[in-house]
């Protein structure tokens, strides 16, 4: 209970370069008032982990282009966002320079598709690429989009395998690509997508072994691939139940028809390390110092007193945000009521 009651800092937008040295849940933001520029003034509402504690930035001005866009993805600090008239995506570093806007080139999508998330290379705003992974009920596949910094448009691949439909796209800083996992081990097509922007691999991940009793039929499992600080590679499996206000179980398929009165509950998360050697993805229960996030990104905890170790820390639309214990797989929330709106890490920033 003590993790509801979280108490509320006021700090001084001064401060905000302190934030990169902790990572921190973003919960939204509320408008205070219009700034001159035609932007909004508003209060950016975070949690931060390692106090357990929620934390509000006063004041913080936003650019009049936030206020015309909606949310597609975010990565390393950096919020993207599609203009809803031209389709022209934009980047801001939600906590360092929320007034600082890096425009990108229009991106078109077609009507049924929808946006998986974003990555981007590097925190250098100087020069990085962008990757969006993109799905659509007509393609049995995924989507990505790529655009280098200074391009005049957007690099599409498609990539014409279930294996890879819904699956989000990550960028490995030990290996300096970007990665697309595969939801199947047997995969045996292409595995080098690299284009003109960037390099692009998929990931075919080692058959997961050791699994515990779970009912997976009737759960909604987000697989994410997810590399620690020394670069060692976990697949990471987030299942999510679905049910009403009173507790009882409802099918997936019926989720969109009744979508506002259902919850969305974690109902177990498991970690498949990558053995590279023996060629196999064992579950673990143990990751020892190292606790993930579902952004997805990795720390080690001794790094930053206050996280708790051997631990997944969970957000998402719907089912508010938590940790997991992977040694007890107890699910602990941290919010006390479910958010209908996105949420996303931010890790700590050079």
């Amino acid at each position: 209970m003590s993790h509801l009651l979280c108490r509320i800092s006021k700090l001084s937008p001064t401060l905000n370069r302190r934030f990169s040295t902790t990572p921190y849940l973003y919960l939204g933001r509320e408008v205070v008032s219009e700034s001159p520029c035609g932007g909004n003034i508003a209060n950016l509402n975070l949690y931060d982990p390692r106090k357990e504690e929620q934390v509000v930035i006063k004041n913080q001005t936003l650019s009049k282009h936030l206020r015309e866009s909606s949310r597609i993805g975010s990565s390393r600090g950096w919020l993207a966002m599609i203009n809803k008239h031209d389709s022209t995506v934009r980047l801001t570093n939600i906590l360092n320079n929320p007034s600082k806007i890096i425009s990108l080139p229009p991106l078109s999508k077609d009507k049924t598709e929808r946006f998986i998330n974003v990555s981007v290379s590097s925190n250098d705003h100087h020069d990085c690429v962008v990757v969006v992974a993109a799905a659509a009920d007509y393609y049995d596949g995924s989507r990505l989009s790529l655009c280098r910094l200074g391009d005049s448009e957007w690099t599409r691949i498609d990539l014409p395998c279930s294996a890879f439909r819904l699956s989000p796209v990550m960028y490995s800083d030990r290996d300096r690509k970007f990665y697309v996992n595969s939801c199947r081990s047997d995969y045996t097509g292409p595995t080098d997508f690299t284009s003109k922007s960037g390099p692009v691999n998929a990931y075919v991940r080692y058959p997961l072994t050791n699994s515990p009793k779970l009912d997976l039929q009737r759960l909604n499992i987000h697989q994410l691939f997810v590399q620690s600080p020394s670069g060692e590679s976990f697949i990471v499996l987030w299942c999510l139940d679905c049910m009403t206000d009173k507790g009882e179980a409802v099918e997936w398929k019926d989720k969109m028809s009744n979508q506002r009165e259902l919850l969305i509950k974690t109902r177990n998360i498991m970690v498949y390390r990558q053995d590279t050697e023996k060629g196999i993805g064992p579950y673990t229960p143990d990751i020892g110092d190292l606790c993930i996030f579902n952004e997805p990104f990795c720390l080690s905890a001794s790094d930053y007193p206050g996280l708790k170790p051997n631990s997944v820390y969970f957000a998402g639309r719907g089912s508010g945000y938590g940790i997991c214990d992977l040694a007890s797989s107890t699910i602990s929330y941290l919010s006390d009521s479910p958010i209908r709106h996105p949420l996303f890490w931010i890790p700590p920033q050079n």
